[in-house]
């Protein structure tokens, strides 16, 4: 009997002998040990690598699976509900807090943002960014975004440029206004003064407008070579006024001047008014001072409607004197 331990293989043999436990005929069947320990330790003595059957391939991958280690996921970043409000005109960190619904108010805005607002919590300037839902950046970013002192300058000439400007504007409108209501005011006095003087005098403009001829004109358009009166403007149908009381002359159609009404006044002179569109008095009725005679209109020799007015020392043509110097000094301004 052979001695005991004689028989041991040899240390130099292959590790992966030691493996093989069984082989098939279905098939081979091939049980490994733990890779990991042997070729490690193979490596480590510096084993030359075994090319492996290929079955034997695939069934090693899902044992390598296992023992590599596994990489740990990435860990999602934590919800703070931090967000970030830039400051536009008109703002307070009250209103700011009031309007983003942030507990603690404005003193929690300021508490969290002490480094970008400064000591001052009233002064915040436009694209000022502030914080809301915890701490502001640093000092560094907050001087990154506050407004450089130069343009906070700017802003302040800016809006105190901006103040005298709506103050000039609001002079200029104030003083405009008071030209305006002086100029009415003294438009309304020269009427009452108008009226007043006529009262007193009895006399008063034929009809409420401006000369268009004036008195003594020179052209061909007249017979005598010049205007014998003066020309009114007054549109067709203006009511026509006797200048004073007196009785009239004659109501008529008067060839050139077309329907007219001549009147003898108290102090002996006469007034004529021609062109009329229509008549309203009578020959030999009494009228008075600013009484209505007759309608405007463009009857007889005319160009166009308006009203053709003399004032003569007799009742015919040729004895006409300066009619708006006779209002005058009757008391009626023209």
């Amino acid at each position: 009997m052979p001695a005991q331990g004689k028989h041991r293989r040899p240390k130099s043999s292959s590790p992966l002998t030691r493996g093989f436990v069984a082989a098939g005929t279905g098939g081979a069947a091939l049980a490994l040990p733990l890779i990991g320990a042997t070729g490690a330790n193979a490596a480590d003595q510096g084993a030359a690598p075994v090319a492996l059957p290929q079955a034997a391939a695939e069934a090693q991958l899902p044992q390598q699976r296992a023992a590599e280690p596994r990489q740990a996921a990435p860990a999602a970043a934590p919800k703070t509900g931090t967000r970030t409000y830039s400051v536009v005109s008109g703002d307070s960190l009250s209103k700011i807090a009031a309007d983003q619904d942030v507990r603690g108010g404005w003193q929690k805005v300021y508490g969290d943002n002490r480094e970008v607002v400064g000591e001052n919590p009233s002064l915040i300037f436009p694209g000022m960014k502030l914080t809301l839902g915890g701490k502001a950046p640093a000092a560094a970013e907050r001087k990154a975004t506050a407004p450089a002192p130069q343009q906070q300058r700017t802003e302040r000439v800016e809006r105190t440029d901006k103040r005298a400007e709506q103050r000039t504007e609001s002079r200029v409108e104030q003083r405009s206004q008071k030209r305006t209501e002086k100029r009415a005011e003294q438009r309304t006095e020269q009427r009452t003064e108008s009226k007043r003087q006529t009262q007193r005098s009895g006399f008063s403009a034929p009809v409420p407008s401006g000369v268009s001829t004036p008195y003594r004109a020179s052209g061909g358009s007249w017979s005598s070579g010049y205007h014998t009166g003066v020309d009114f403007r007054a549109s067709s149908g203006t009511p026509v006024k006797a200048v004073a009381a007196g009785t009239v002359v004659s109501a008529g159609w008067g060839g050139a001047y077309g329907n007219e009404v001549v009147i003898r006044h108290n102090d002996g002179r006469y007034s004529q008014y021609a062109h009329l569109s229509a008549l309203g008095v009578r020959s030999g009725q009494s009228v008075s001072g600013g009484q209505q005679i007759g309608y405007s209109g463009s009857t007889g020799n005319s160009s166009g409607p308006h009203l053709h007015f003399e004032i003569r020392t007799g009742p015919g043509y040729g004895s006409d004197i300066d009619p708006l110097g006779y209002l005058r000094n009757n008391g009626v301004p023209l």
